[in-house]
């Protein structure tokens, strides 16, 4: 290689004819001395970094044009973005490749169940014999719900899979160990050995992803890697950080941290991150262990995001794994006014408990009043102690890491995870189970939150996984959805459905400004911070609502069965009032229609929404 002076990097001309599709590793002569203080040279070998592809297990890169056309699956220089008008518009739904689809009730073949190539399946479907219905299940399931983001766990190669045998059942990860930052990993296509296939086959599940109107979130983890050998490779001791001693700091907890504040790291990543957003269409990124990474590379993310599309969602965890010698990292509250957002943690544990687990307003705190006004700022988009405006937080309950939101409730009030309690749930009557409630209860509110909700997958199917709350590496049977629980659990699913389609509908829950956000009047229903039970009143619509003058929102966090609030609602002269929210059902169909006197009381753990 010759070295470009002027730039500091160095550089190769070859012959495309024949050497493309070649395997190929980086040879790389240093000078250094041995322990008898004499000088030597010595050798290593490294995968170039800015490979787009990578044989097995990511161990030689593969020199390809990723923008032949026999990189491509059909169709895909036709492929668009899903129209997105505001980022607060976003709804996300969290999913790991091969848990959506790896489960024999999934209804896709099984040469491709767990695959790039299985959520790209449309038309799949489970059958229940034994109910005698029939459920949509994979990407048609996410088009039914009506998420408008898939956020998928990483996709970049990463190293702790044996792409060799990435069928068996405990030979999965969730990722979060970057081989390769640039090319698509390899266990997740249909041949792993192919190089070739592995782009186009992650091409056509974004394709057809798009063609069902849903925007591809692609979980980034730019603060460690797997191992140091192969950037350490390269250049000693540059792209990590090291403590006085040299020895590599670890605020990841992985062993290692990148310094994404060194120029040629920091291009490096910004060069990664605009290679999948031009050449996959990616449509959003998520930061793992966002505070460290500097807050200059995350501005400068930004501004290469906006340069291809205005919309790309930016968000990331506002924290670290440990202590780092990085003093300038996107923590919380660094988001302010910089257009990214962040995951509300504070949010989340008034809702449902902290993951030791503890209790929240949902299960057993409502009547906390520290935890009713922390519902209240999060519900107004926690404008007054965390973000500048409401998108810049990320609402959620449970996510890959943790309890799911049914293992961590049972747990917090049972202090046990009785699968076979759980098993044993019936569909008669289903909405009126106390556990049940709950976890609709704990969506309802991150779902009628100002700001950006974020679901775990399989949220809607009361998924549990056995309270394994770190399945990182567990199998299949702890991590796949499945699909016969949708069947089981339909009225649940119907009711969170409902919910996304009322936030879609109604733009109250999407406001983008602090000053709409404060003509919002949220109180305790009878003014007692202590009851357990608040109301969200919008008022004065003016242009934000068509054809509506008032819209009410009840969250009853208490045990107390039949609550009568009607007493709590303005009169205005005792007009109609439209329910489309009770403890039964949710929609944009009007469930009920009455008076102010006529308004029905509110069951336990449970919500209602009517507008006039």
């Amino acid at each position: 290689m010759k070295k470009d002076n002027k730039s500091g990097t160095y550089y190769v001309n070859i012959d495309r004819k024949s050497s493309e599709n070649k395997f190929y590793l980086y040879k790389i002569y240093f000078k250094d001395i041995d322990r008898k203080g004499k000088e030597y040279i010595k050798i290593n070998y490294a995968v170039d970094p800015y490979t787009v592809s990578v044989g097995i297990n990511g161990e030689k890169g593969f020199l390809i044009d990723i923008n032949n056309v026999k990189s491509m699956p059909l169709g895909w220089v036709f492929d668009k973005r899903p129209q997105l008008l505001r980022k607060e518009d976003s709804i996300i739904y969290e999913i790991h490749v091969r848990d959506f689809t790896i489960s024999d009730d999934s209804g896709i073949d099984k040469k491709i169940r767990g695959k790039y190539l299985g959520l790209a399946k449309e038309g799949t479907i489970y059958k229940d014999k034994n109910r005698k219905v029939i459920i949509k299940t994979g990407v048609d399931h996410l088009k039914e719900l009506g998420i408008t983001h898939v956020h998928l766990l990483p996709i970049f190669d990463f190293g702790s899979v044996d792409e060799r045998k990435s069928n068996k059942n405990g030979n999965r990860n969730w990722g979060y160990d970057p081989k390769n930052y640039n090319a698509p990993e390899g266990s997740y296509s249909s041949d792993a050995y192919n190089p070739i296939s592995r782009i186009i086959e992650l091409r056509e599940m974004i394709k057809v992803l798009h063609k069902n109107g849903i925007r591809v979130i692609m979980d980034v983890v730019y603060n460690h890697m797997q191992e140091t050998r192969g950037l350490d490779n390269i250049v000693p001791s540059y792209y990590f950080r090291t403590d006085y001693r040299g020895r590599f700091t670890n605020g990841s907890g992985c062993g290692n941290e990148i310094a994404t504040e060194r120029p040629m790291v920091r291009k490096f990543i910004i060069d990664s991150i605009r290679h999948w957003l031009k050449n996959y269409h990616i449509d959003g990124l998520r930061f793992d262990l966002m505070e460290l990474i500097d807050i200059d590379t995350i501005k400068e993310v930004i501004k290469v995001s906006k340069e291809i599309d205005d919309n790309i969602l930016i968000y990331g965890e506002p924290w670290k794994g440990g202590n780092s010698p990085l003093t300038n990292g996107a923590h919380k509250g660094s988001q302010r006014g910089e257009d990214f957002s962040v995951f509300n943690d504070i949010f989340r544990d008034f809702i449902r408990g902290n993951n030791s687990p503890s209790n929240g307003f949902v299960n057993g705190n409502s009547h906390d009043g520290a935890t009713a006004w922390s519902i209240i700022e999060g519900l107004k988009g926690s404008i007054n102690t965390l973000t500048l405006n409401p998108r810049e937080s990320i609402n959620y309950v449970d996510a890959h890491d943790n309890y799911t939101l049914w293992d961590q409730i049972e747990k917090s009030l049972t202090q046990n995870i009785k699968t076979e309690d759980y098993r044993k749930i019936t569909e008669e009557n289903i909405l009126d189970n106390n556990l049940v409630r709950r976890n609709i209860l704990a969506l309802s509110i991150i779902l009628t939150a100002q700001g950006i909700p974020f679901i775990q997958g399989g949220v809607e199917l009361l998924r549990t996984k056995n309270g394994d709350h770190n399945s990182y590496k567990s199998p299949d049977n702890i991590n796949a959805i499945f699909w016969r629980d949708k069947a089981k659990y339909i009225s649940v699913f119907n009711y969170i459905k409902g919910l996304i389609d009322i936030r879609k509908k109604f733009n109250s829950f999407k406001l983008s400004t602090r000053e709409e956000i404060n003509n919002i009047e949220i109180s305790f229903l009878n003014g007692d911070e202590n009851a357990g039970v608040i109301k969200w009143h919008f008022k004065n619509f003016n242009s934000i609502e068509k054809d509506i003058n008032d819209l009410i929102v009840v969250y009853n966090g208490t045990s107390i069965d039949n609550y009568d609030i009607k007493q709590y609602i303005p009169n205005f002269q005792n007009e109609d009032w439209s329910i489309i929210a009770d403890s039964n059902k949710a929609g944009i169909d009007v469930l009920k229609k009455v008076k102010t006197s006529e308004i029905p009381r509110l069951k336990s753990y449970s919500i209602m929404i009517l507008y006039s």
